[in-house]
């Protein structure tokens, strides 16, 4: 088990006292901060004031996850560079370097010269040790305005302005845009290592259209009205379904952004409730899919058998067609009668 990191135990709570206090707040925190916009109000302070005393309480009884969070929660309410080494400490504690790096690092800009000597060499020690446990990733793309994930997670579009640092260990990275065919890539990165994944994507082609003509032959009239119905059947059951299914995946979505903030969540309740949410509506749109295709292959075995039932002319009618397509932005459906 891992030992305790030392935490902001006694210059926080004069803090609380001062920055927290709205006396000397805007001193503490650099212009340049975005997460302070504006002074927090006086009810944020003592909200933020709070949730550091139930961080350091709950990080000295071993639950750091739940203290990471009122951490960050303080800081989001007052920022102080202060909180940000605590937020640091915590994330190495469970294991999330890259995340801890980036939070010492920015301890270290905002703290400046406030920040003495000591302190900054044992962040410094602490860096070092994150340099071994992390890696440098440049993911580029020959699409502009391309999403990125990395283990499911979107961090960006491309083209990214820096790389990114992540943990050491194996990573999934993906690069997707609407209209064009996704491509991932399985990567493992060492501590220290700097590597450059170019993942290139390409365009979705127009569907070539599957043409479906009236066929000549006789056929019992009986037999197509029944194909019909058994046609007509089958698109309102899958309609039924894809519905359902996206209601439900609708609701699985809604649960998943309650979950995101309510506090002792796992992030494998969030996957869990993800993947649910993802699977659910990938139903819901090939059964919706599945059901425009059997809609459509009813309308022209109904129009097929009402032509059928007609007097022939002097001149040969020209044969019914109809055409199905598959294009970036949906399914088409066309046909001449």
């Amino acid at each position: 088990m891992k030992a305790q990191r030392t935490l902001f135990k006694c210059a926080l709570p004069l803090l609380v006292v001062t920055a927290w206090t709205g006396v000397s707040f805007a001193d503490d925190a650099p212009a340049a901060d975005a997460t302070a916009d504006a002074a927090p109000t006086p009810q944020a302070l003592k909200e933020a004031a709070e949730r550091y005393e139930r961080g350091l309480s709950l990080y000295s009884g071993g639950e750091y996850v739940l203290a990471l969070v009122e951490f960050e929660r303080a800081y989001q309410l007052a920022p102080n560079y202060r909180v940000l080494y605590n937020v640091g400490q915590v994330r190495i504690q469970l294991g999330r370097y890259s995340k801890a790096r980036e939070a010492l690092e920015q301890y270290l800009k905002q703290g400046g010269d406030e920040i003495t000597a000591e302190r900054k060499r044992a962040v410094a020690v602490d860096l070092q040790m994150l340099a071994e446990r992390t890696a440098l990733l440049n993911i580029v793309s020959n699409e502009a305005g391309a999403e990125i994930s990395l283990d499911t997670i979107m961090i960006g579009t491309t083209p990214l302005a820096a790389p990114i640092v992540v943990d050491a260990g194996e990573h999934t990275v993906e690069v997707r845009k609407i209209g064009f065919y996704s491509k991932s890539s399985q990567v493992t990165l060492a501590g220290r290592d700097e590597l450059q994944v170019k993942l290139e994507i390409t365009k979705v082609p127009e569907a070539k259209q599957l043409v479906v003509e009236r066929r000549t032959e006789q056929v019992n009239p009986h037999s197509d009205r029944s194909l019909i119905w058994v046609g007509w059947a089958a698109t309102g059951a899958l309609a039924v379904g894809a519905g359902v299914a996206g209601y439900f995946g609708v609701t699985k979505a809604n649960d998943l952004e309650s979950m995101r903030t309510d506090f002792g969540v796992t992030q494998a309740q969030l996957q869990d409730a993800k993947s649910s949410a993802r699977t659910l509506f990938m139903i819901s749109d090939i059964t919706g899919a599945a059901a425009i295709l059997a809609g459509g292959a009813s309308l022209y075995f109904t129009l097929s058998s009402n032509s059928s039932n007609t007097p022939n002319s002097e001149k040969p009618a020209q044969p019914p067609r109809v055409s199905f397509g598959v294009t970036p932005n949906g399914v088409r459906l066309s046909g001449r009668f």
